[in-house]
């Protein structure tokens, strides 16, 4: 009889080659088909790995999918990191997402992301649900005064504009500019809407 030889297909086999076989197979099917209806069990199968294995080494499948976007940091906690900085943390923001952008190859994978998110109204609502928990939500809860969730949201929406129109789009002057300066001007406009503008000398 032939026993199978399942060593590359668990925790005990090649780790880095099934982890990197699982990268590979999740880049592909959500480059061609849309998030919600690609399954964890499909992710696996494609890769001829066991499907426990992307909780194993990804948490989830939104974990999976923001390693294979190649980001090399957890962008939630870049950005909770930088907002706890206090006054100023609209520049810290806008300037840790940038650094945390040019240290991958997000803006490829960028792309990616927006065609699966709005290929569908279902995809779409899975990630906005994702956000709104993971973010939105929490960071409003550290901001103070009134329609503290609308603020956080209209000063989401500063950051990925800037984004889009800088990485993807590649629109100059903002496309050219130095990150430093974008991330001084938007950060006022963040730094409004979160509640977290630097006093000046008068009001010290």
């Amino acid at each position: 009889m032939t026993v199978q030889d399942d060593s590359n297909r668990g925790p005990r086999g090649a780790r880095g080659e099934v982890r990197d076989r699982l990268l590979e197979s999740a880049k592909s099917l959500f480059s061609t088909q849309d998030f919600q209806a690609t399954t964890v069990r499909e992710i696996a199968q494609h890769a001829d790995c066991d499907p426990g294995l992307i909780s194993y080494y990804f948490g989830s499948k939104i974990g999976l999918f923001r390693e294979a976007m190649s980001l090399p940091a957890d962008p939630i906690k870049v950005i909770f990191d930088a907002f706890e900085g206090g006054p100023g943390a609209g520049e810290r923001i806008m300037l840790a997402v940038m650094n945390l952008w040019e240290s991958s190859e997000a803006t490829s994978n960028f792309r990616m992301f927006i065609s699966t998110t709005v290929a569908s109204q279902a995809t779409f609502e899975v990630f906005v649900a994702w956000l709104n928990e993971a973010l939105l939500t929490p960071l409003s809860k550290r901001v103070e005064g009134p329609d503290a969730l609308l603020r956080t949201q209209l000063a989401f929406s500063q950051v990925m504009g800037t984004v889009v129109t800088r990485y993807v789009y590649g629109s100059d002057p903002m496309a050219s500019e130095p990150k430093e300066k974008i991330a001084q001007v938007v950060g006022k406009h963040i730094d409004a809407l979160l509640g977290t503008t630097p006093r000046g000398p008068e009001d010290r």
